[in-house]
């Protein structure tokens, strides 16, 4: 009898270790880790800078600055951040929507890129990162489906780690 009891014990042991090494891991912020660092794009009018950092496994911070000889020009505050299982890209633009931060759901990412989408928002309605190669991105915000014309293309190159 001792011997039955010892061996059901012991299956039930091994089958709860066993559900418990296939419950999912969930990802952390680090999986945009390529995304670390500052980005510049010049334009002809001066150059849109991005700086991104890891805060914490569920947090990154970022900014968007405009700079112009001197002067830097506050753009948006941004984060990418995970609540739940879900990861949001959320941005607050200066003198937009009442200083509100907006917030779009990654609906597909990866260790190089992420498409994030609100289709309540006016515009945009999805913002999309790709890693280029280890110095170079190439983001866009865009319409979504409903207005595929209206588009913004960024090309972003590392400046410092």
């Amino acid at each position: 009898m001792k011997l039955i009891t010892c061996a059901i014990l012991f299956a039930a042991l091994v089958f709860l270790g066993c559900s418990d090494a296939k419950k999912e891991k969930i990802a952390t912020v680090s999986i945009f880790s390529w995304l670390n660092g500052h980005w510049t794009m010049p334009e002809k009018d001066g150059t849109v800078t991005e700086e991104w950092k890891i805060v914490n496994d569920s947090l990154m911070d970022g900014k968007s600055d405009f700079v112009k000889g001197d002067s830097v020009i506050p753009f948006e505050t941004i984060r990418i951040f995970r609540k739940d299982t879900s990861f949001y890209y959320e941005a607050k633009a200066a003198g937009q929507n009442n200083e509100q931060p907006v917030a779009f759901k990654l609906t597909s990412f990866s260790d190089t890129g992420f498409v994030a989408e609100n289709p309540q928002h006016d515009f945009p309605k999805r913002i999309s990162y790709t890693l280029v190669n280890k110095d170079s991105i190439y983001a866009f915000v865009d319409g979504g489906p409903q207005q595929p014309d209206k588009k913004s293309d960024f090309y972003y190159s590392r400046t410092k780690n």
